[in-house]
């Protein structure tokens, strides 16, 4: 069964493993955690868009804190 359009689907924040929506990348608390240049770079949507996904995802799995953070741009 499909979900309808803008329904409310939780997945686990990468970070915390809190619920947020499913089409976000993190969860509000650990979104406003990050540093200014690196939310502005991953609201990008360009060619790159995926290839700053990536470095999030690295960032998380290394365990570093969500403050420092970079995003290349």
């Amino acid at each position: 069964m499909k979900a309808p359009r803008g329904a409310y689907t939780a997945s686990p924040c990468r970070s915390c493993r809190t619920p947020k929506p499913s089409r976000w990348y993190l969860c509000g608390a650990c979104w406003n955690a990050l540093p200014t240049p690196a939310r502005r770079a991953l609201n990008r949507c360009d060619s790159r868009a995926f290839a700053r996904l990536r470095e999030l995802h690295a960032h998380l799995d290394s365990g570093l804190p969500l403050e420092e953070l970079e995003i290349t741009p």
